[in-house]
């Protein structure tokens, strides 16, 4: 639930054979062992028995409702045409009848990238509209009626803390969070799934991230212009 929190937070017992490790946050037990004899390399295993949470931790349940997908980046994975299937699919609907509400406040609202990334979904008959935020405020009645009828919300990759900043000030982040309980379907790559979660990594303070620098190298370009170097990056590891 929470990525800023190491993965094997407690180690319990260690030898030369095998390290059972407790992560009290998941409540599960991994094992590592060693892949051979004489290898250096671990085979890691989650057993089927859980750890009591302890008594100053609340376990967390996740609200059934929730449903989403989330890929490292934004551009890359939703214009892969079986990554945008299983978002539809999610839905249990036919594509027609669906909503679909894109917010490009991660990459200041650039048509490049909200094209790149609703392409697909267009395609597929998906009724496909635009939440552009960067450089207009909207009432909260009219954001509230912008996430409602989505069915699936789709958030673009780019400076996560811009955009959680900016959705905070207008109050979309409750929004946006009540949607998600309600079991909208949740989409989006790099800047667009950390969103989702209490914390995450993110290069947004990576200068090239910024909005004069983005809107300077990618407004009004077409789509042979070169990827920011964290969506190469990015691209590179998948």
């Amino acid at each position: 639930r929470n990525h800023t929190h190491p993965l094997l937070s407690r180690r319990a017992d260690q030898g030369n054979d095998l390290t059972t490790t407790f992560n009290d946050d998941y409540r599960t037990t991994m094992v590592l062992l060693p892949a051979r004899s004489g290898s250096s390399s671990l085979v890691v295993s989650a057993s089927s028995s859980l750890v009591p949470c302890p008594p100053y931790r609340r376990p967390y349940t996740p609200n059934p409702s929730l449903k989403g997908l989330f890929a490292g980046s934004g551009s890359a994975s939703m214009s892969n045409p079986h990554m945008a299937q299983a978002v539809v699919d999610l839905t249990q609907r036919s594509p027609k009848d669906l909503s679909l509400l894109y917010i490009g406040t991660a990459t200041y609202d650039i048509a490049k990238f909200r094209d790149k990334q609703t392409n697909l979904f267009s395609k597929m008959g998906v009724n496909v509209e635009s939440l552009d935020l960067t450089n207009q405020s909207m009432p909260k009645e009219d954001l509230e009626e912008a996430v409602d009828k989505a069915d699936i919300i789709l958030v673009s990759g780019g400076n996560t803390l811009y955009a959680v900043d900016r959705w905070e000030y207008l109050g979309l982040d409750e929004l946006l969070r009540g949607a998600a309980h309600r079991g909208k379907v949740m989409a989006g790559g790099s800047a667009g799934a950390i969103c989702w979660f209490d914390g995450g990594h993110s290069d947004s303070m990576d200068p090239e991230t910024y909005r004069l620098f983005m809107s300077n190298k990618f407004e009004g370009k077409d789509d042979n212009t070169p990827e920011s170097n964290s969506e190469k990056e990015t691209n590179a590891q998948e």
